[in-house]
């Protein structure tokens, strides 16, 4: 495990109070950030030693990231990191792809001059994250771009829906973005899709939108290549 928590976490798709959900938050981000790498084993008292809480709130944490697919319990064998779920990556990709599409051209439409200054902005900050190869940096920001298109096509509420269904999608966009090609890569992607947004053009935003939610795939076969292990089945594309 890492040495230390760190500040930035994905987040988490509900909320837990307590112990527990001190434990789940931490434990979630250092799946989904690849800290915990598939396949790692873990052990209840060293969380609780770093978390400085008793053992059942690891334990429930556990349960509840097990619920997840994110966690592997054996009995009387030991706990571990889930391998990738990809089936649950395709998944969430067409939940995100059926939204995000949706809510792009919908930008379009609406997009202000404030709204165009916000989003040459969050592409200014994902640009020097890039440039530093700072990956933890740059994964909430290319949250935040998403996020803000939801909000500008009047469908805040449904970046929650998204946030519901990328568990295991998040894995692989944290794994890949260990390439500081990626970084680079996504931050093109972004600019395009803002261009057409910017533009008025909905479909060409949507279209740019598709392509850069279906680069999820390039990323497994890239990362599958390295460490098979990481992955439960391969799948391909709709």
């Amino acid at each position: 495990m890492s040495s230390t928590p760190t500040p930035i976490q994905p987040t988490a798709p509900g909320r837990r109070r307590g112990a527990s959900g001190i434990v789940y938050a931490w434990l979630r981000g250092e799946i989904l950030s690849g800290r915990l790498k598939p396949g790692q084993a873990l052990s209840e008292s060293e969380i609780a030693l770093k978390l400085a809480v008793s053992r059942t709130p690891v334990r429930e944490a556990i349960i509840a990231l097990e619920s997840e697919g994110l966690l592997t319990v054996r009995p009387q064998v030991g706990t571990e990191v889930a391998p990738i779920d990809v089936e649950a990556v395709a998944d969430g990709q067409f939940v995100r792809e059926a939204i995000e599409c949706r809510t792009v051209a919908l930008a379009a439409r609406r997009v202000t001059p404030a709204d165009a200054r916000d989003l040459r902005a969050m592409l200014d900050r994902q640009a020097r994250a890039a440039s530093r190869g700072d990956r933890a940096a740059f994964m909430p920001l290319d949250d935040e771009l998403h996020r803000r298109f939801c909000e500008m096509a009047g469908r805040p509420r449904v970046w929650r829906a998204v946030e519901n269904v990328k568990s295991q999608l998040d894995r692989v966009r944290f794994l890949s973005l260990e390439d500081p090609a990626w970084l680079e890569t996504i931050h093109r992607q972004h600019g395009t899709i803002v261009d057409r947004v910017l533009e008025g053009d909905g479909d060409g935003a949507a279209k740019a939108m598709s392509t850069h939610l279906n680069a999820v795939f390039d990323s497994i076969a890239t990362i599958a290549r390295a460490s098979p292990a990481y992955f439960r089945a391969a799948v391909a594309p709709a």
